[in-house]
């Protein structure tokens, strides 16, 4: 059991850093594009929050959790014994479960926040859905939501859940990709014979 807690909270550190570096690079990636006059970039990531976690979650997800980064040789138990073994990437699938119950407790936060605003009598699922999970943030910087109690809430919890989202689908994202680099490959290194065997023949007719 000691060792399943120590293993899903590394698989959590690993996520949280990791998704830290990839919005470090996110954010410099969009100041190059600023400065060289190409704004849009920065225009995507304002306007598609949601989709920006996602797609950092994916990004940070490509890093293959290997046996540098299994804990090897970093927690000890008072045996001396090492908790070898991790499996990182096996457990990478479900982080998504992992992370769900940070949204969990924000949306029991954003209730408890209209039951003292005295609406959540007349709660529908469209006032979720326009309060909690998709607010008109359109407007805000980013540099301003923490003073938008909705748009924070929007990218604590529904953002983080949507990164973890693509964190969990990245080795399914980067097993599609070598597929289709190496479907590609195959079809060059045939494309590029018969291009051969074309010029040969052609060159015998023509002696």
């Amino acid at each position: 059991m000691w060792r399943w807690i120590v293993r899903v909270y590394v698989s959590l550190v690993v996520f949280w850093f990791l998704m830290f570096m990839s919005s470090l690079a996110l954010i410099e990636v969009t100041r190059l594009m600023s400065r060289m006059g190409l704004p849009f970039l920065t225009q995507l990531v304002h306007s598609h929050v949601l989709f920006t976690m996602f797609l950092l979650g994916v990004l940070a997800g490509q890093v293959v959790l290997g046996s540098n980064l299994t804990g090897r040789g970093w927690f000890r138990s008072k045996s001396g014994q090492t908790y070898e073994g991790f499996k990182l990437e096996k457990l990478k699938p479900w982080t998504w479960l992992l992370v769900s119950p940070i949204f969990l407790l924000g949306v029991v936060s954003w209730c408890l926040e209209q039951s003292e605003s005295g609406v959540l009598s007349s709660l529908s699922f469209a006032g979720f859905y326009q309060g909690f999970l998709m607010p008109n943030c359109s407007n805000i910087p980013l540099r301003a939501y923490q003073f938008n109690i909705a748009c924070t809430m929007q990218l604590l919890f529904v953002g983080f859940l949507m990164a973890s989202i693509g964190y969990s689908l990245a080795p399914w994202v980067r097993r599609r990709g070598s597929r289709w680099v190496r479907s590609m490959r195959s079809a060059n290194e045939l494309t590029i014979p018969a291009e051969d065997g074309q010029q040969s023949l052609t060159k015998e007719k023509t002696e």
